[in-house]
């Protein structure tokens, strides 16, 4: 059963690089223009495992950049999701007043944040990953660059003539994966697998069409250390997302 119950910028003088990941201590470039699928999930939802299953297989797939969003309205039910926050939450309740819905649920997954499905219609979000992925030419370009060794990483966006409007952009830092043997709630005795965890994510500027670099610090807020940090560029109050990049930090 679905569960009913809801980055310092500075201008830049050139950008050459589309969109970038940095493997092994080395930056390289990944898939240009990453269609950006976000999981809202929770360890105390009973349909939500498939779901997780799912977006492991998405966060393999190029081209996609699949995160995990932990939310906190299930933690009533015995066990404590050790990754939800009232953040992530709020983020899906953002993007339901969008999308004019009364009610927010999980698994959800939401396609740069404009179509969503249940998070184990794997057909369904297959089909919207398509749709987005043709639909590149409104997209602005990121890349993530620095020196492995580096404290501070650089996301430089470029330009896009002003289609996309105001924009916000979000860091997002997340680990690869997190397995938790769950006590209690809906999966009591269950050893589960979550993938593209996001631990912390806020905003951090505003963008309107002009080159623009971003300093992207390798550590969290609180100083913490995750595996993985993402450069969001997203029209306001749960709109479109027109750009995104990922890095390694580890």
């Amino acid at each position: 059963m679905i569960g009913f119950a809801k980055i310092v910028a500075r201008t830049l003088a050139a950008v050459t690089v589309a969109a970038a990941a940095v493997p092994a201590g080395a930056l390289a470039d990944a898939a240009k223009n990453p269609v950006v699928v976000e999981l809202f999930t929770s360890q105390g939802c009973y349909s939500c495992p498939p779901a997780d299953d799912f977006l492991g297989v998405l966060a393999k797939r190029p081209g996609v950049l699949a995160l995990s969003f932990h939310v906190d309205y299930w933690n009533y039910l015995g066990w404590r999701d050790p990754y939800s926050s009232a953040e992530a939450t709020r983020r899906q309740h953002t993007y339901a007043s969008a999308m004019r819905r009364r009610t927010v649920y999980t698994p959800q997954m939401v396609v740069d944040g404009t179509l969503q499905g249940i998070g184990s219609y794997t057909g369904v979000i297959d089909g919207h990953i398509r749709v987005r992925q043709q639909s590149s030419d409104d997209r602005v370009a990121v890349s993530i660059a620095g020196d492995a060794n580096a404290e501070t990483l650089t996301a430089s966006l470029k330009g896009d003539g002003g289609r996309t409007g105001d924009c916000a952009i979000w860091l997002v830092y997340f680990d690869k994966k997190h397995t938790t043997a769950i006590p209690r709630g809906e999966n009591a005795g269950k050893t589960l697998s979550y993938y593209n965890v996001v631990r912390e994510f806020r905003r951090v500027a505003d963008y309107r069409d002009a080159d623009l670099e971003i300093d992207v610090p390798r550590t969290g807020a609180k100083g913490a250390r995750y595996d993985r940090v993402a450069v969001l560029v997203q029209q306001p109050e749960g709109g479109r997302i027109v750009g995104a990049a990922w890095a390694e930090l580890k």
